[in-house]
């Protein structure tokens, strides 16, 4: 966005707020791009139109906030493929699944992800951009509702205002700052798998009041956990045959019979750092648990298995037919992503009961109001590249007036 504002004109001062710059790159960047009428899809013969992937977002998604930016959104989408071409000058060209994901791009490359984020900081140091080292406190508005200064904090107590005609709002999602929004999401057992984004910017916009959208939902994941080194690995989709979730309070949940919102919900209620996947006997270890070795643990007999998990009841365990050797795996839920964000026009206009506040603009994960009940994949990085080139554009057009 900094860059989009500066290449219109506008003289541009870009703070971190004492977040890394571009360390949310590569995330961005793994997931693909997703996009209409790109090289790859006509090599392969996929017609996919702006309209077929507006179809697309919304028949996955289920419910939008934002009809418009949907709109909008779709009408650019054949944009998005040059436009990450012109930014980091890497070229997105296989499709993994064309059957079932069309619009989806990934580099064969892992390193590309590194790449990606040292082009933009390379492009950042070569442009007329001012990097801050203040903090952002506040951004105040006159009596009619237009952007005048932000308050910036120097040093600790000390305080002062920068004026400015325009604001972007561009700092990522609040997947860091999950339980501030979700106080009744329980913490026991949960790890925020983004925890660099601070949530800084929705902080400053809730101040000031401005409409949101989608707060509500966010990506959940249950996650295989190694309390050694602290590593963890995603649940497979497909639950195992005769493997159970267990707590320390002698809880037990069947796998194959429970849906995802279960499991997740299991594990965030269960006692802090006491939930296990389990199972008994070689089959299933041979057949599935294998390539998860790194976070299984395996006991001989009952009693060996209680005293290491701590468990309080082991009753249950003898009502299921199990048999030795027993595995049981640490369980933990993460939360991927955050849907919910400032509600803006295509432009990125920032609005406060329903009117635009003059001046104020928002750029990619910050937003709401594009996704329905989930984010497909590529959307991350195409919703970065639409809304910052959207709101750069605007916000130095309003700048320059």
């Amino acid at each position: 966005a900094s860059l989009e504002a500066a290449e219109n004109g506008a003289q541009v001062f870009l703070f971190p707020n004492g977040q890394e710059l571009g360390e949310d790159a590569a995330f961005l960047f793994q997931e693909g791009l997703a996009a209409a009428l790109t090289p790859p899809q006509e090599e392969l013969g996929i017609e996919l139109t702006p309209e077929i992937f507006g179809e697309i977002i919304a028949e996955n998604g289920g419910w939008l906030n934002n009809p418009p930016i949907l709109e909008s959104f779709q009408e650019a989408s054949p944009l998005f493929y040059h436009r990450f071409e012109k930014i980091c000058g890497l070229t997105l060209e296989s499709l993994p699944d064309p059957a079932q994901k069309p619009y989806l791009h990934f580099s064969g490359d892992p390193l590309n992800g590194s790449l990606f984020k040292q082009q933009l900081l390379l492009n950042l140091s070569k442009s007329p951009v001012i990097v801050k080292k203040e903090k952002v406190r506040e951004i105040l508005y006159s009596p009619e509702e237009a952007i005048e200064s932000l308050l910036v904090e120097k040093a600790p107590e000390e305080t002062y205002p920068i004026y400015f005609r325009a604001v972007i709002l561009a700092d990522g999602g609040y997947s860091g700052d999950l339980q501030r929004w979700h106080d009744y999401m329980p913490p026991a057992n949960l790890i925020v798998l983004r925890p660099s984004q601070k949530g800084e910017g929705l902080k400053l916009a809730e101040k000031m009041g401005v409409d949101l959208a989608q707060m509500g939902f966010f990506g959940k994941k249950c996650l295989l956990y190694n309390s050694d080194n602290k590593e963890h690995g995603v649940l497979p989709s497909e639950p195992w045959d005769n493997t159970y979730l267990l707590n320390k309070n002698g809880t037990f949940l069947k796998w194959s019979e429970s849906t995802p919102d279960e499991v997740f919900n299991f594990i965030t209620h269960s006692p802090p750092a006491g939930v296990y996947l389990f199972f008994s006997g070689e089959n299933i270890y041979i057949e599935k648990a294998s390539a998860y070795d790194a976070f299984f643990h395996r006991f001989e007999d009952p009693g060996q298995l209680a005293s290491a998990l701590s468990l309080v009841d082991m009753s249950l365990i003898s009502g299921e037919r199990l048999f030795p050797p027993y595995y049981a795996a640490h369980l933990r839920a993460g939360i991927d992503y955050t849907l919910g964000g400032i509600l803006t026009t295509p432009n990125g206009e920032v609005k406060k009961d329903g009117k635009i506040i003059k001046g104020l603009y928002a750029a990619g994960e910050i937003i709401g109001g594009l996704h329905g009940k989930a984010m497909l994949p590529g959307m991350p990085l195409s919703e970065t590249l639409y809304s910052a080139e959207n709101s750069g554009k605007a916000a130095a057009e309003y700048a320059q007036r």
